[in-house]
C-alpha cells in the first residue's frame, strides 16, 4: 500500500498493539476467490527517530514482511512502528506478523 487513501480506508478497523508495532486491518475485497494476497502498509513517524533510524526500521520491517506475507490472510494491513521498534530485530517483527496472522484469522481485536 502506498497511497494515503488506502491507509485511511483501513483506519477504524480492528487492530492491536504489541511491543514495537501497532496493527490495523480490514478484509480485502475479492478475498473469497482465494487468489488475493495481503497488502501491507508501513508507517514510521519522526517520533521514532531521524531519517536514518526510520529507514533502518522500515528495511527490517520489509524483510520480515517478505518472509511472512504468504501466511497472512487477504487483508489490507497497516503497521505503525512505535518508539521501541528501534531496538527490535527482524525476528521480533516476524513474530509480530505471525501473531497478527493468528489474531486476524481468529477475528479478535
Amino acid at each position: 500500500m502506498r497511497r494515503r487513501g488506502e491507509f485511511l480506508a483501513v483506519r477504524g478497523g480492528p487492530g492491536f498493539v504489541d511491543g514495537p508495532l501497532a496493527a490495523t486491518w480490514r478484509p480485502r475485497e475479492g478475498a473469497e476467490t482465494g487468489r488475493i494476497l495481503a497488502r501491507v502498509g508501513i508507517t514510521v513517524s519522526s517520533k521514532v527517530g531521524g531519517a536514518v533510524v526510520r529507514n533502518r526500521v522500515k528495511r527490517k520491517l520489509r524483510e520480515a514482511i517478505r518472509h511472512e506475507i504468504a501466511g497472512l490472510p487477504a487483508v489490507d494491513l497497516v503497521l505503525v512502528a512505535r518508539a521501541s521498534a528501534v531496538l527490535a530485530e527482524v525476528t521480533d517483527f516476524r513474530a509480530f506478523l505471525r501473531a497478527a496472522r493468528d489474531r486476524i484469522a481468529g477475528g479478535s481485536r
